[in-house]
């Protein structure tokens, strides 16, 4: 009534795959495709050789050695690629730290201009002489030459000075490009 198990290893008895190069190959895969980096191609790297070594001891009962190498081989690939990308985040954040540093400059340059023309136009509109100094609520503000005082992109403080002299900031200097 009950048919007896089958044995294992008999003539003519299909070999079997190994789970775990099985595991290996799509875990390599998901790595690379999927982006999951070392988080799946360091697993994938560890079954690639489990299974490899389960193969060549079983003696032809397990096959799966060439899904094993492809996991080893995108594993691999997926660690080398994380790699690549540190190296390359390495050399590019320091020039764009570099290009936001020059682009808030240049626009500190231009409020500093900005608030030169206010206060010449100041200068004038109240008949003042080189030396006079304007108080910020005399440019800035509701009915002034600029509606709100600038602010420094780079988190500076604009000194507004004399008629004659240019306005100044504490961290980029004067529109001339010296620092106060």
């Amino acid at each position: 009534m009950n048919a007896p198990p089958p044995v294992a290893g008999g003539a003519g008895a299909q070999p079997q795959t190994s789970g775990l190069a099985i595991a290996s190959m799509v875990l390599g895969i998901a790595s690379i495709v999927m982006c999951l980096g070392p988080l799946a191609g360091i697993p994938a790297v560890i079954l690639g050789h489990k299974a490899n070594s389960d193969i060549r001891k079983s003696g032809g009962a397990i096959q799966g050695g060439g899904m094993a190498t492809a996991g080893l081989v995108t594993g691999y690939l997926s660690i080398f690629m994380i790699a690549l990308w540190g190296m390359m985040a390495a050399v590019a954040v320091p020039n764009f730290v570099k290009a936001r540093k020059a682009a808030q400059a240049q626009q500190c340059k231009a409020n500093l201009n900005i608030i030169q023309d206010a206060k010449q136009a100041w200068a004038k509109e109240d008949a003042k002489s080189d030396d006079a100094v304007p108080f910020d609520a005399e440019l800035f503000g509701p009915g002034k030459n600029l509606p709100e005082k600038p602010q420094c992109p780079a988190g500076g403080t604009y000194m507004v000075n004399s008629v004659k002299e240019e306005p100044s900031c504490t961290m980029h200097g004067t529109i001339s490009g010296g620092r106060r």
